[in-house]
């Protein structure tokens, strides 16, 4: 029974903290961004509030205080809503959301049955998470077990619930996890807009395709797939109306997306240069322009901050010192190709992203929408050389490239794949012809 209870505090609580800045919005707001649904609005509360608690996880500071206050003024500001607003909370009753929420509490449970940790998930993130449990902050994790130049964000996120929930039991700080994973697919199927059956069948068909009990188990890449996920709604909301506010939230969630794990800023590397190789077809270029510009600078200092207080190792275990020979290169791509077509089948979304590349030219799309794919494709070819690249650099390797492949790249291409789910959502939507907002 305390078990229950400590379920439904802590999804209350996300749901609280999701809802916190919900004041600020409005409906004129909302529209000059193309913005009106509630998952939209979770999200960007949600996104807003992980942005504040980055900031504090480099602050000494009691995390307890931090909780109590933001959910107070949750609570606080959403009752003021209520009072004065009478169909305030008659937006959170639709369908959709009701589902999500029954979903989630589904999840939770089946998490708290069973909540194993993973080798790596003990190894090199728990021990991170465990520290901001104790209310250390970032600079104290030079003194962590693991690997120290690790990303921190996701083990914060974890030590952060865990620490305030009621049981404190290890596992309700990755229930952050479950929630930020459901609330990326619920998001992205609201560009079905119209039929709410084929968005939720959607929605649950992608939860099937994508979950992954074991990456749960205190692995980052589901934050790295949910955050792609965000992050190719958002940009594709940009390429239809071109509204800095909407640019702005694409900064925020890609330059959270290297301090969860270390190959983030390779992510960042290719979309902005996605983005410059088509900068010509945009209307206002100075904006993209300085989306690239602040998004390396940004990449630079986190760089600076990982190599000035932790360690700094943008290789990760690779060498950028080569002595192969042309049966080495064969070799390497063999493996490859062969890794690929079992994570494929492993994470058989991906089966449905290939397929929906195939298929998309027999629809007629607008000139953005096109321009958009364009831009799925050029970042896609980018991430197929980083795959080879990046098992190029760990090519002699003591452990050896079937380790590498083995060990790393079906989770590589899972986080890789959330970027690309959009692209199934317009063939679908072309397929069913439906319109998007």
């Amino acid at each position: 029974m305390t078990e229950i209870i400590n379920i439904f505090f802590i999804l209350f609580t996300f749901l609280a903290l999701s809802a916190f800045p919900l004041n600020i919005y409005n409906q004129k707001f909302t529209h000059s961004i193309g913005v009106i649904s509630i998952f939209d609005l979770v999200t960007l509360n949600l996104l807003l509030n992980i942005f504040a608690l980055f900031v504090i996880s480099f602050i000494v500071i009691d995390y307890s205080k931090i909780y109590i206050s933001l959910l107070f003024f949750s609570i606080s500001t959403n009752l003021f809503y209520f009072f004065s607003k009478k169909k305030y909370f008659k937006f959170f009753l639709n369908k959709e959301f009701i589902f999500f929420i029954l979903i989630s509490f589904i999840i939770f449970s089946s998490i708290a049955r069973s909540p194993i940790l993973s080798w790596d998930g003990i190894e090199n993130w728990f021990f991170k998470a465990q520290f901001f449990f104790y209310n250390y902050n970032f600079f104290d994790l030079r003194e962590s077990r693991g690997i120290n130049y690790y990303p921190h964000l996701g083990t914060f996120l974890w030590g952060f619930f865990w620490k305030n929930s009621i049981l404190q039991y290890e596992y309700t700080g990755r229930l952050i996890y479950i929630y930020i994973f459901l609330l990326s697919i619920f998001s992205i199927s609201d560009l079905l807009y119209k039929n709410n059956f084929i968005k939720l069948f959607f929605s649950f068909f992608t939860i099937l395709l994508c979950f992954d009990n074991f990456l749960f188990s205190g692995y980052q890449e589901v934050l790295l797939f949910s955050f792609l996920i965000f992050l190719s709604k958002y940009i594709y909301i940009y390429f239809l109306n071109e509204k800095r506010l909407i640019l702005l939230v694409c900064f925020l969630i890609l330059n959270l997306i290297p301090w969860i794990k270390n190959e983030g800023y390779l992510f960042v590397i290719i979309f902005t240069l996605s983005l410059s190789l088509l900068i010509g077809h945009f209307k206002i270029k100075k904006d993209i322009l300085i989306f690239i510009l602040f998004s390396w600078t940004l990449l630079i200092v986190k760089n600076f901050i990982f190599y000035k207080f932790l360690s700094f190792n943008p290789a990760h275990m690779g060498s950028l010192i080569f002595s192969f020979n042309f049966f080495d290169i064969f070799n390497l791509v063999f493996l490859i190709i062969q890794g690929l077509v079992i994570a494929f089948f492993k994470y058989k979304i991906w089966l449905l992203i290939i397929g929906s590349f195939i298929f998309y030219r027999n629809y007629n799309f607008s000139t953005k929408q096109k321009f958009f794919i364009k831009f799925l494709k050029i970042n896609l070819i980018f991430y197929l050389l980083l795959i080879f690249v990046i098992y190029f650099s760990v090519i002699n390797d003591f452990r050896g490239l079937n380790w590498w492949i083995d060990n790393s790249l079906d989770r590589l291409l899972y986080g890789i794949s959330g970027f690309f789910i959009i692209q199934i959502i317009l063939v679908t939507k072309y397929y069913k012809n439906y319109n998007l907002k």
